[in-house]
């Protein structure tokens, strides 16, 4: 009987202090998984922009040439598994592009310049006090599958109906 009395304040102890522990790190530990991706538009083209994920959806945005747009998200704590995708859409064109892979992206805060032939990284916008390397990798557009005449349309309608 005292050994069964034993096993039980054993296992509430070892409840007790994981829960704790998991409660600690979502507290102590969640500021240094906040990402955000910050994307400027280079085009000289309104570019309307929906970013998403597994679980959100960021919603549409209409960048005029120069403005930007910022998304915040948490990243994977264990298993880097965190991506974010976007679409974007200006007179005829229409691409996707992986915004934030975390395998491949070990920025806390990305930085994205929208131009026309790829997304290209940047170093950080407003003069932040961030150090990236000088030469920084541009990548293709993701290759288009299944896009519909409507997605590549006339994107001054599309803009028109988003207002």
């Amino acid at each position: 009987m005292a050994a069964l009395l034993v096993n039980k304040i054993v296992l509430l102890i070892t409840v007790t202090i994981f829960v704790t522990l998991q409660a600690m790190v979502g507290v102590v530990y969640g500021a240094l998984f906040d990402t955000r991706v910050t994307m400027i538009n280079d085009i000289l083209h309104p570019v309307t922009i929906h970013c998403k994920d597994k679980n959100h959806d960021d919603g549409f945005h209409i960048l005029k040439p120069g403005d930007i747009h910022s998304i915040n998200f948490k990243r994977a704590f264990i298993i880097p598994r965190a991506l974010w995708f976007c679409s974007f859409k200006w007179e005829g064109e229409f691409h996707y592009f992986d915004i934030y892979v975390q395998k491949r992206d070990s920025c806390t805060h990305c930085y994205w310049r929208i131009q026309e032939k790829a997304m290209c990284r940047t170093n950080p916008i407003n003069n932040e006090n961030i150090q990236l390397p000088k030469a920084l990798p541009c990548y293709a557009w993701n290759k288009n599958i299944n896009v519909t005449p409507s997605q590549k349309g006339n994107n001054n309608t599309d803009l028109e109906a988003l207002k």
